[in-house]
């Protein structure tokens, strides 16, 4: 149907969405679009439970619709969980600069907290007096059978105080840790500085000796106990097969705790999440950006760790090029049908027919700027509204003109997406400014690089880019110009930036389509680069 232009007009402040999930959560909800996902992760008896995909690829638009949907979901907030106090703690300190494992640890924490969160969910826990109800109804589970009254002690340890928040409990357990650690170290009488600093005054003797005492000490952490409080929630509380409770955990990759600290608790969370499958009626779901998925594997991992038996637990989240157009079209019907007289209106209606001559459609011209992700495009289409206020449609022109702040805030989202892996990231996508947009491996010279790394050399950056320049321009550098050329073409290619072509029989391979990351053979055997047209703009890239 042909766009009538005296219809209607653009507002002003028109969005086709918030690119954040919560402030947009009305809009979502209405136009949801549904790929399969929900009712895989809905399903209790399916594995898949943590959901993994890039900034702005949905993650949070499904745990909401899960918890909207769900009779009894629950979401948990990590900054709730804060592990603050667990960084400044000089025991945790002292332990880690011993270099002591503490992985049972933080699971018995992330335990006991998932242990309070489905029980506050599956008896309505919200005061003291809950509390002690709930504490009364359990006593009779036990009956006569010692196992279970081992699991009841530790319900007696907490009384009436399984209500309060999630930071407090976390805190008491630390405590306690912290207190039985101690007095296994100082069973021999010796005055010792339980620091960081006091660890790193030790004697290689001490050191030694302390280490095994503390790794005992943390080994005798009391796990079992909790075995037995999660086997006795699993035979009386959650038992009922037309149930389903859900714990929904987002936000893991913000800042909530120092990184390291923050990599082995979500390790410890995944682990839990595992565990927690011996309960047949409940599941805990969560998101995390892929990215960081594999940082917590790599950082993590130890002597056989095989990361192929965590597949089954993830769920992928990635979009078609038809999957984004739909949401699109879904969500421009929903607000022109609200905002104006009930009339909806599709994708078509609003902007401008493909040029003559077999053009473009503006859909795809949008679709091929984007990473394939919903925030992607609806960002895009909604610098297209700001600059078309007021008119009574979008033209061609107007799309062109957006693509200009829309390219810049692109190159700043991949700022802030990858800064933890790469923090010197806009200074060295400077070595694309101004290439061809599609090019190889000796465009990217010395003088290309050397002015970037006039700028972020010798700034002591954990950027592996510039940690390589630094590397390569040391006066006793040992590594050749294909080495950091490589560095840098891997970290575009990740980031998505640029796409690979490794021979000219095959098609450009793209890590938000393809494989995510690429090894130095295949960037050997490049025959060609492409840079990704989301970029185009803002780093003045020349048509090839």
């Amino acid at each position: 149907m042909a766009r009538k232009q005296e219809q209607f007009a653009i507002r002003k402040n028109l969005k086709a969405g918030e690119l954040d999930a919560e402030a947009d959560e009305q809009l979502m909800q209405a136009c949801f679009y549904d790929k399969g996902d929900i009712d895989l992760l809905a399903d209790v008896e399916d594995p898949k439970a943590v959901i993994a995909g890039r900034t702005g690829s949905g993650k949070t638009a499904l745990l909401l619709r899960l918890q909207r949907q769900a009779e009894h979901a629950s979401m948990l907030d990590p900054h709730d969980v804060s592990v603050r106090f667990l960084e400044n703690s000089n025991i945790i300190q002292f332990l880690n600069e011993l270099g002591i494992k503490l992985d049972l640890f933080y699971r018995v924490l992330w335990r006991h907290v998932l242990t309070v969160e489905l029980v506050k969910l599956r008896y309505e826990l919200k005061s003291e007096s809950d509390s002690r109800g709930f504490w009364n109804s359990i006593k009779a589970w036990a009956g006569k059978d010692q196992a279970k009254k081992k699991a009841l002690d530790y319900f007696s340890e907490w009384g009436d105080r399984f209500w309060i928040n999630t930071d407090e409990h976390l805190k008491e357990l630390t405590k306690k840790f912290s207190k039985d650690v101690q007095a296994n170290l100082k069973a021999n009488g010796e005055a010792l500085d339980l620091s960081a600093n006091g660890a790193r005054r030790l004697s290689e003797e001490t050191r030694t000796e302390l280490k095994q005492r503390a790794s005992e000490a943390v080994n005798k952490i009391q796990i079992q106990k909790l075995d037995q409080v999660v086997q006795l929630l699993g035979d009386y509380a959650f038992r009922d097969r037309q149930k389903r409770y859900y714990i929904l955990i987002d936000k893991l990759d913000e800042d909530w705790a120092d990184t390291q600290t923050r990599l082995q608790f979500i390790r410890a969370l995944i682990e839990e999440i595992k565990y927690f499958r011996n309960i047949g009626q409940i599941k805990i779901i969560i998101a995390l950006r892929v990215d960081l998925l594999q940082i917590i594997f790599d950082k993590t991992r130890g002597s056989g760790f095989q990361q192929e038996k965590y597949e089954s637990l993830i769920c992928s989240l990635r979009w078609g090029e038809g999957e984004i157009k739909a949401l699109i079209e879904k969500r421009l019907n929903k607000i022109f049908e609200d905002q104006y007289t009930g009339r909806s209106l599709s994708f078509s209606d609003i902007f401008p027919s493909p040029k003559k001559g077999g053009g473009q459609k503006p859909e795809d011209y949008i679709i091929e700027r984007t990473l394939f992700r919903p925030r992607d495009a609806l960002q895009y289409v909604n610098e297209c509204f700001e600059l078309a206020a007021d008119r009574g449609g979008i033209s061609w022109r107007v799309i062109r003109g957006a693509e200009a702040v829309y390219s810049r805030k692109r190159m700043n989202s991949l700022k802030e997406e990858w800064e933890e892996i790469y923090p010197n990231l806009i200074d060295t996508l400077e070595v694309l400014r101004g290439l061809k947009s599609s090019f190889t491996r000796s465009d990217l010279n010395e003088d290309r690089i050397e002015s970037v790394a006039e700028v972020v050399c010798g700034s002591g950056s954990s950027d592996p880019c510039v940690a390589c320049m630094d590397r390569f321009y040391s006066p006793d550098s040992k590594i050749k110009q294909f080495d950091l050329v490589y560095e840098l073409i891997a970290c575009f290619y990740r980031i998505g930036a640029i796409g690979i072509k490794v021979s000219s029989l095959d098609t450009f391979s793209w890590s938000h389509i393809d494989q995510p990351y690429i090894g130095k053979s295949e960037v050997k055997r490049s025959n060609q680069l492409k840079i990704h047209k989301m970029l185009h703009r803002e780093l003045e890239i020349k048509d090839s």
